[in-house]
């Protein structure tokens, strides 16, 4: 009940702030006129998980929300202006998410493999959860959109810090602790990454083989390198 809670109140606010910041978005002030963004953003997600965001039209979109064109533009200026805010609305809550269960006070007494099991289930529910229809859109654009990407690189940062603050006393291995954290954060990315973009895997998100390999391939390459890094 205090995760969910968490996740209500700082999403929340930082709608208000995606508001703001955003060109193009219209402030959603009255409790109707959130109702009919929610309703968007609702819409944006289902079609997102459907098809790319240029393969669908502002009356399909407006259509799916139960709503009209004219709703559409009452609060938002165009499909880019929309996908800016589909995308940090899933910042926000995933920011939740991972304020939620990845930090030291519930970490603390965890050992790596604790760690490892709480890590890749966040994960996966990020990967795969309502937001991944906006995810892939977000990282099918690389090659075509610069700063397409850079929220989610700048949260990836983010988040490897938390890890490598989490692990790096559960690690003893000198200098290279931090190295190897991260570069077992960088293989569980492309993982995820390469699942997210590729349909047609051996492995789904959807698979329980997959959660399992992963915490395996995460927690044993950390606790495996014990042997070729010892502690000096």
């Amino acid at each position: 009940m205090g995760a969910q809670l968490v996740v209500v109140i700082v999403v929340e606010t930082l709608d208000i702030a995606v508001e703001t910041e955003i060109p193009g978005v219209k402030p959603a002030e009255q409790a109707r006129s959130r109702r009919l963004q929610d309703h968007f953003v609702t819409a944006g997600q289902k079609l997102l998980c459907e098809m790319p965001l240029a393969e669908f039209s502002i009356p399909e979109l407006a259509k799916e929300a139960g709503s009209s064109v004219g709703g559409f533009y009452s609060r938002f200026e165009n499909k880019e202006v929309f996908f800016s805010f589909l995308r940090a609305r899933m910042l926000a809550e995933n920011n939740a998410i991972f304020a939620g269960s990845l930090n030291a006070e519930a970490l603390d007494a965890a050992d790596i493999d604790e760690i490892s099991h709480v890590f890749i289930d966040v994960m996966i529910q990020v990967y795969s959860g309502s937001w991944r229809g906006v995810l892939r859109e977000a990282y099918a654009r690389i090659p075509k959109k610069q700063g397409a990407w850079a929220p989610m690189r700048s949260r990836g940062g983010e988040l490897a810090e938390v890890m490598t603050s989490l692990l790096r006393p559960k690690l003893l291995y000198g200098k290279k602790t931090e190295e190897l954290i991260r570069f077992a954060i960088q293989m569980v990315f492309s993982v995820l990454n390469s699942e997210l973009m590729n349909r047609h895997l051996p492995f789904s998100i959807k698979d329980e083989a997959f959660r399992r390999n992963l915490i395996a391939m995460f927690a044993g390459f950390l606790m495996s390198s014990e042997k070729a890094h010892p502690a000096p």
